[in-house]
């Protein structure tokens, strides 16, 4: 007759863990003056809002950590966020077992416990995920508006130096829309 003993198992993890989400999309930019010209139009009404020229790009970091990487020379933006968080988790168990089963009967639960945490960690990776997912989110649409701005002021740049190519501005109107009217004497 064997004999039943009480094992008590315990098991824990503590892991930092880092997450990222960005996204990429290009900016409409009229093709009104060579793209070198319209880059360093746009790059000015960048460093306007705030954006740190660094050769082909312009960089902001927003004060809640999301990075804005604007690439001139390709007309795209890249917006960027990170966020890391320590993670703890323990579970313990207590199980009984016959005396002569105990060591094949700990490292199999053991086993289990294992499993279990790591799938708790990936639980709270995928929340930090989609949090971090969000927060972007709503940042985009922000973001998007003010850049239009921008590439709409440097539009309107574009513009003016053109018209002035072709003869002398007489005058230049913009009306509440964002419309702009320019007269040229040719």
């Amino acid at each position: 007759m064997s004999r039943a003993i009480q094992v008590r198992i315990s098991e824990s993890v503590v892991r930092t863990i880092h997450v990222e989400d960005g996204v990429a999309s290009p900016l409409e930019m009229l093709p009104i003056l060579p793209p070198e010209r319209m880059a360093e139009l746009l790059a000015r009404e960048l460093e306007a809002l705030g954006f740190v020229r660094d050769g082909r790009t312009c960089k902001r970091t927003e004060p809640d950590g999301i990075e804005v990487t604007v690439d001139l020379e390709t007309s795209t933006v890249a917006v960027k966020l990170g966020a890391g968080a320590q993670i703890a988790e323990s579970i313990e168990r207590t199980m009984q077992v016959a005396i002569e089963n105990k060591d094949l009967a700990e490292a199999s639960v053991r086993n289990t416990m294992v499993r279990d945490l790591d799938a708790r960690v990936a639980d709270q990776t995928e929340e930090l995920r989609r949090a971090v997912t969000a927060r972007l989110e709503a940042k985009v649409a922000d973001l998007k508006v003010e850049l239009d701005g921008a590439i709409g002021r440097a539009t309107v740049g574009a513009l003016t130096e053109k018209a002035s190519q072709l003869g002398q501005i007489e005058s230049t109107h913009e009306d509440e829309a964002g419309n702009v009217t320019i007269r040229v004497r040719l």
